[in-house]
């Protein structure tokens, strides 16, 4: 399973509070890696974010998943309007047929030390018994990367 968390638009607009100055260097090789993921018949699930603010705007361009990275109609757009996606939606997840035969989970994405980081606990809570990996050169985020990586290590989740 491939979890894509909060590719949008925003992310690259210096004029956002949520930018992020060195995720444009994610696209090419999160493209690579949901590209293989489509090729194998992997699970893709996208996070959206979602502000409570912008809950009546949520179709805003900026909210969007970037253009390189947009979903295909039998992929799921999961929205979220915290760090993280809520338990009822992780449940619904866990009880899709396809996810039985798949016990890796990557995320990748941006904001590393919130979103990416809120994420991959809560995957790892539905799924115990799953692999769960990310690989540094598909996450990036604004401050306390290494920290967040070594978090992470401590959870088990695999760092590459």
């Amino acid at each position: 399973m491939l979890v894509i968390v909060d590719m949008q638009n925003r992310i690259l607009d210096e004029n956002d509070e949520n930018y992020v100055p060195t995720a444009a260097k994610l696209i090419p090789p999160i493209k690579e890696r949901l590209d293989h993921a489509r090729q194998t018949g992997e699970l893709v699930i996208y996070t959206r974010d979602i502000p409570v603010e912008y809950q009546k705007e949520e179709e805003h361009p900026k909210l969007q998943i970037i253009p390189e990275l947009v979903p295909l109609a039998t992929e799921m757009i999961l929205k979220k309007h915290y760090f993280a996606l809520p338990p009822e939606q992780l449940l619904e997840i866990q009880a899709l047929p396809e996810v039985e035969c798949q016990k890796t989970i990557e995320l990748v994405g941006a904001e590393l030390n919130l979103c990416v980081l809120a994420n991959t606990l809560a995957f790892q809570s539905v799924f115990p018994e799953a692999d769960l990996f990310i690989k540094t050169k598909h996450v990036t985020g604004n401050a306390l990367s290494q920290e967040t990586l070594a978090l992470l290590r401590e959870f088990h989740v695999q760092v590459e």
